[in-house]
């Protein structure tokens, strides 16, 4: 096949299955199917993940050190000239004089097998518990997360929704303002209407058309930001399916009780933690046993035949229990352990503030939420009555006893009514994210 009829070939298939080329790039996501690929492939998420996994490991490193620790060595040696000791001549029978003796042999070789166990070390015993505890940690860590990508995704989900919405509004202004001209067209081309207010309607009619290009752009960005919080290639493309229950609004979650948030249950870990640094500090005054052995087998020859069995090789054995006792260090473990006690206070404090401040937002999470419930009848009642006013002005305008003023202002007073309607909808949406949050049931938003 030449190249012009491969490239017919292709292009005749991509016409005929176009969707070919976007089935692994294009998404129609719902609220939910979002939170699952979030929960899936987000980075945050991932690396809490691998945090998780790296303390699990690290539990394991320290463990490590309480099991037997052996080690294997070798060494060959060659004297080209043996060392020389001096020894008195009252050995051989020369009082009085120095004699010059050669020991050894040319080629020694060894090797040699050592082994220690820890028989007791309350260092070692802290610093297990305190492995363990940070991998518990890492755990909540790894929810705190979660928690956070689902607050997050959702509030960019809704948002989505929202200037979604918002263009489908300026969309069917759009329409009505194209109706509107054709209209005066004719109207003016027969002179029926002056051509100011034919003008002011192609004016009205570009005006709308840049907001909604301006608008259009914030809605592409949205949607790139949340393919950045759900752990998505930026170039794939997405559609999102809005809730069948967007508009259904209630007071049901302020019923929902109280849980105990994950940053409580972080905090108390960490002091935890820094609970056992103390107490690993105080375990340097403890003494330390254990116990050790070594087998060595050493070979000696004046020549190299390391390998003939018929030769021999000499044994060294010995084992032995080793007590080390601290009795002095300059006092740095006492300073040590005032600074644990200064952090174990701080984080007390802080303990204190966080549930105060986790206080503040549920209860303004919960007024936030009434107050919002209020704005969305209001603007739904709003939005109902100047559509209302539209008709009714439309209906007027086309007997000619309104004015294209009237009709125009009208036009952007349902407009306005029907964006602030969706705004204070999405607004109390968010506001009853912050309350299942600050109740500590934003999991249960997946469901």
């Amino acid at each position: 096949m030449t190249k012009i009829n491969i490239i017919r070939w292709i292009t005749c298939l991509l016409l005929t299955f176009p969707q070919l080329s976007w089935a692994q790039t294009e998404y129609s996501l719902s609220l939910k199917e979002a939170l699952q690929y979030g929960l899936e492939n987000s980075a945050t998420i991932k690396q809490a993940k691998y945090d998780q996994q790296k303390a699990k490991f690290k539990e394991g490193e320290v463990m490590s050190s309480g099991l037997p620790q052996i080690t294997a060595e070798g060494q060959y040696q060659n004297f080209p000239n043996l060392p020389v000791q001096i020894l008195p001549g009252e050995l051989i029978g020369q009082p009085g004089s120095d004699v010059e003796v050669q020991f050894g042999t040319a080629y020694n070789a060894n090797a040699t097998i050592k082994a220690t166990q820890i028989i007791y070390n309350q260092s070692f015993f802290t610093g297990l518990q305190a492995a363990k505890s940070s991998r518990e940690l890492y755990r909540l860590l790894k929810v705190s997360s979660e928690e956070e990508v689902l607050y997050e995704v959702s509030t960019a989900f809704y948002t989505a929704i929202q200037l979604e919405s918002q263009l489908a509004i300026l969309d069917s202004n759009l329409r009505m303002l194209n109706q509107l001209e054709d209209l005066m067209k004719v109207q003016y081309e027969n002179d029926l209407v002056k051509k100011t207010d034919f003008s002011r309607v192609k004016v009205n009619k570009a005006n709308l058309n840049t907001q909604y290009q301006s608008l259009q752009a914030a809605y592409d960005q949205q949607k790139n930001y949340l393919k950045l919080l759900l752990g998505m290639p930026i170039s794939h493309q997405i559609s999102l399916k809005k809730p069948a229950n967007l508009q259904d609004i209630s007071l049901q979650s302020i019923q929902h009780e109280r849980e105990e948030q994950i940053q409580m249950k972080i905090l108390e870990k960490q002091k935890t933690l820094t609970q056992l640094k103390k107490k690993s500090f105080s375990a340097g005054y403890y003494p330390t046993l254990s116990l050790f052995g070594q087998q060595m087998w050493q070979g000696q020859r004046n020549e190299f035949n390391f390998f003939d069995n018929s030769q021999p090789w000499f044994q060294q054995t010995f084992w032995g229990v080793q007590l080390q006792i601290p009795i002095f260090d300059g006092l740095k473990k006492h300073r040590q352990i005032q600074q644990s006690k200064v952090e174990l206070e701080k984080m007390s404090l802080q303990q204190t503030h966080t549930e105060r401040q986790l206080d503040m937002q549920f209860e303004n999470a919960r007024k936030q939420l009434t107050n919002s419930l209020k704005s969305v009848k209001a603007q739904e009642e709003n939005k109902e009555l100047a559509k209302e006013v539209y008709e009714q002005t439309q209906s007027l305008y086309q007997e000619q006893v309104s004015s294209l003023t009237d009709l125009l202002d009208a036009e952007q007073a349902y407009r306005e009514s029907q964006n602030n309607y969706y705004i204070e909808l999405i607004n109390f949406k968010i506001a009853e994210l912050d309350l299942l949050k600050a109740q500590g049931k934003i999991n249960t938003i997946i469901n």
